[in-house]
């Protein structure tokens, strides 16, 4: 695809006033576990506006509201459902309600990781809980959701490591933009690795479909450090799958607490469960998890947890290591547990 924009400015001067504004915003979820979230937009653009990298194409920033509708009815519907013209990107489809619960299969339910994992403290090395916070629309507010879809997985749903030459001009067309953008410092303390997400979030869309438009319409990408090139990046698109996904039935918050306590959840990192009964709970959300190795993409609670026990003290290789936390991320299966084929612990592959 031929593209006119050389520099990452070029791109941030398509975003409009209200897109740089909502990524600003400070928010507070309505959940017992809270902090407040800030996005440095400004320091990103700053450090990038000078930098010529791959090329983002000008059509994800284009906004779909002019787009025409027209109502369908699906075979053995009853309901109509209403689809855009010409969609560039395939549509979410899933099961508006549980219909039989003792019709549900079991899924599978696994995780794998690279790395050793750490010793006595947590996987990310950070300033601020706010440097792991993202614009997740379950952040610290999952109650409301009891139920959610499960769909097969499907490969080419991920396209990893893009160059712009992979990108089509229709890949990744979507409206109603918002960016996070989320760090982790490296052991001797220089410039964090920056990890950005521009994704689909319409505010007037239900919550359960605002999390699947956060985890199916968008593109991260990774602003990593390079001692010879400044900044690298990488790119990596996610589309819906094409099936329809099936409604199962959550566990409930305090529930997926109760399990966290006990350590039963997944983890990158094996010592997270010598925690479990004490680390303090930053946030939680529901995610997908939606690598290519999962059968099914399905909903987990992740809990980004700390311990007052951690020591970075012979870590981190720096005067102000004082500065530093370290946290975890842990996920615990959403899906009610008698629904799960669940496939033990992280399974490491050390490097």
């Amino acid at each position: 695809m031929k593209n006119q924009y050389k520099k990452i400015y070029d791109v941030m001067e398509l975003l409009q006033d209200s897109f740089i504004e909502e990524a600003m915003e400070e928010e507070e979820k309505p959940h017992r576990i809270f902090f407040w979230k800030y996005i440095a937009v400004a320091a990103f653009a700053g450090i990038l506006i000078i930098v010529s990298i791959k090329v983002l194409p000008d059509n994800i920033f284009k906004n779909d509201s002019s787009r025409k509708t027209e109502t369908v009815k699906e075979p053995g519907s009853k309901e109509p459902e209403t689809i855009k013209e010409e969609e560039a990107i395939p549509r979410i489809r899933y099961e508006k309600s549980i219909k039989d619960e003792d019709s549900l299969e079991k899924i599978t339910c696994s995780l794998q990781t690279e790395g050793a994992g750490g010793g006595n403290y947590g996987w990310f090395v950070i300033k601020s809980p706010k440097d792991l916070a993202s614009k997740n629309p379950t952040r610290n507010n999952t109650k409301e959701i009891t139920e959610l879809p499960v769909f097969k997985n499907e490969k080419g749903l991920a396209s990893e490591s893009m160059d712009k030459e992979d990108f089509k001009e229709d890949d990744i067309y979507f409206g109603h933009q918002s960016y996070e953008e989320t760090r982790d410092y490296p052991y001797d303390g220089t410039a964090p690795s920056r990890w950005g997400v521009c994704f689909r979030s319409d505010t007037q869309e239900s919550l359960t479909q605002q999390l699947l438009e956060y985890t199916f319409y968008r593109l991260e990408f990774s602003i990593l450090e390079d001692d010879e090139n400044g900044v690298m990046w990488g790119y990596s698109i996610m589309k819906p799958p094409s099936g329809k996904g099936k409604m199962y039935p959550l566990i409930s918050l305090e529930q997926a607490e109760e399990k966290l306590r006990k350590g039963e959840f997944f983890s990158h990192n094996p010592y997270d469960k010598d925690v479990a009964g004490t680390a303090k709970i930053l946030s939680v959300e529901l995610e997908y998890l939606t690598q290519e190795y999962q059968v099914y993409l399905q909903p987990f609670y992740k809990f980004i947890i700390t311990d007052k026990s951690w020591d970075l003290s012979d870590v981190m290789k720096c005067e102000n290591w004082e500065e530093y936390t370290s946290a975890s991320e842990v996920y615990v299966p959403a899906v009610q547990e008698k629904y799960l084929d669940i496939r033990g612990n992280a399974q490491l592959r050390t490097n």
